[in-house]
């Protein structure tokens, strides 16, 4: 027999389940919210590891998940502290190693890379020490590889448009706009002139 799928039936049943989800969520919570001592200390350090598990984590991102569950705060604290000790949290290698990728896979410097780093709630003070990861690197270099690729694909495009877009890409990674502007003027020039020939 052939079994068809009753459109109410199965919104009733997601509401179901959405439903059932929210109260095991605040069952946690009361459960977490109602733990004392060493209890505590040992199911919030449970919980920040199984946060570990799947990525990566700054404290204050931990802090802030952890309170979501409903772990009392000086529980949270001391479970971090020993997460910290044990080198399982590490808000200076974790903000090198977010500089690092972001910049090598996504091209991002300056505003961008600050954003992405305030985002995953690294103290200010970290984060310019992560940033002089890519100090070193020329700005106009990069930019121009960046906008040399995606202006080959633009090559149908009249110029203004062209321009509008790679200039706000390269301002959305976090260039300067005087760098955006030089290099991809300097770009599509040479793509005209290889475009000429």
């Amino acid at each position: 027999m052939v079994s068809f799928y009753d459109p109410d039936e199965g919104r009733k049943k997601k509401r179901v389940d959405r439903e059932a989800a929210r109260k095991r969520r605040e069952k946690r919570r009361e459960w977490a919210a109602n733990l004392e001592g060493e209890h505590a200390i040992s199911a919030a350090k449970e919980a920040a590891l199984k946060q570990l598990d799947r990525q990566d984590r700054s404290r204050g991102e931990l802090v802030s998940k952890l309170k979501e569950r409903g772990f009392p705060l000086e529980a949270i604290e001391v479970a971090i502290d020993r997460l910290e000790e044990a080198g399982l949290v590490d808000d200076e290698r974790y903000a090198r190693m977010l500089v690092r990728t972001r910049f090598n896979e996504r091209g991002l410097v300056g505003r961008a890379l600050i954003e992405q780093l305030r985002k995953k709630q690294i103290p200010p003070a970290i984060i310019d020490a992560a940033l002089e990861e890519v100090e070193h690197v020329s700005l106009e270099e990069s930019a121009r590889e960046i906008a040399a690729r995606r202006a080959r694909a633009m090559l149908g495009l009249e110029k203004q448009k062209q321009v509008r877009r790679l200039t706000s890409m390269l301002a959305r990674k976090g260039y300067p706009l005087n760098v955006c502007y030089s290099v991809v003027n300097q770009v599509l020039q040479e793509l005209n002139a290889d475009g000429d020939e």
